[in-house]
């Protein structure tokens, strides 16, 4: 059985919005991620990833974000995969382009990147790099992050917070309020011995990437 970690808010310093860089740099980028975040949600709770005008995408992680990538107007596969639809061929490609980052905090539409969600190479061993791939869709309260994936349940909504990497979830003083930071991105399987809490999103965290898009109003930039 899985131990949940809760931390209780009190007396600890939290992070201000306004100490959070989520804007873009242009108007023309903000109009597509904002496209990007539209497409991710429509999608919830699907379990088929839907074709677009004839073409399809696998029922997958990264069947997912090329859906909603090609919906706003850019073929991840294509573009960046050289024609691989891989987490490992996105990854790689984009960060060609220096568009992959590390950070505590990304802007919604962005890409994540999750390490060792499943074991790729069947050893039994977390060594899998690049296993899983989702989108940030917005940011609340003491930086936590609400990405959207496809997971064994289909297309669902889970939280990350990468300011508190251990935290399972905070429990308001005085009440039995539960708000959970880091979602479980996997299952504890039988003969694990990893710890509990290394279950939660922000310890499968590798990285994210943010595509620059310039501004059609000015496209000297």
């Amino acid at each position: 059985m899985i131990r949940i970690v809760l931390v209780v808010l009190l007396g600890f310093s939290t992070v201000s919005h306004a100490m959070l860089d989520i804007s873009y740099s242009n108007p023309t980028e903000a109009k597509f991620y904002g496209l990007v975040v539209d497409y991710a949600k429509s999608v919830v709770g699907v379990k088929k990833i839907p074709k677009v005008g004839g073409k399809g995408f696998t029922s997958d992680c990264i069947g997912f974000v090329n859906y909603v990538y090609y919906k706003a107007g850019i073929d991840l596969q294509k573009v960046y995969g050289d024609g691989n639809r891989g987490v490992d061929a996105l990854y790689y490609g984009l960060e060609n382009y220096s568009f992959v980052y590390r950070a505590q905090i990304a802007k919604p539409g962005d890409i994540i990147f999750f390490d060792n969600t499943y074991d790729v190479n069947k050893n039994k061993k977390w060594d899998d790099p690049l296993s899983h791939v989702g989108i940030v869709e917005s940011i609340g309260k003491h930086g936590t992050i609400t990405y959207i994936h496809f997971s064994s349940q289909g297309v669902v909504y889970d939280t990350m917070n990468l300011y508190y990497p251990k935290t399972y979830a905070f429990i308001k003083k005085g009440t039995k309020d539960k708000i959970i930071i880091n979602s479980y991105l996997k299952k504890k399987k039988k003969g694990e011995k990893y710890p509990d809490n290394q279950y939660i999103s922000a310890f499968f965290f590798h990285s994210f990437a943010h595509i620059k898009i310039k501004d059609k109003s000015n496209p000297v930039e």
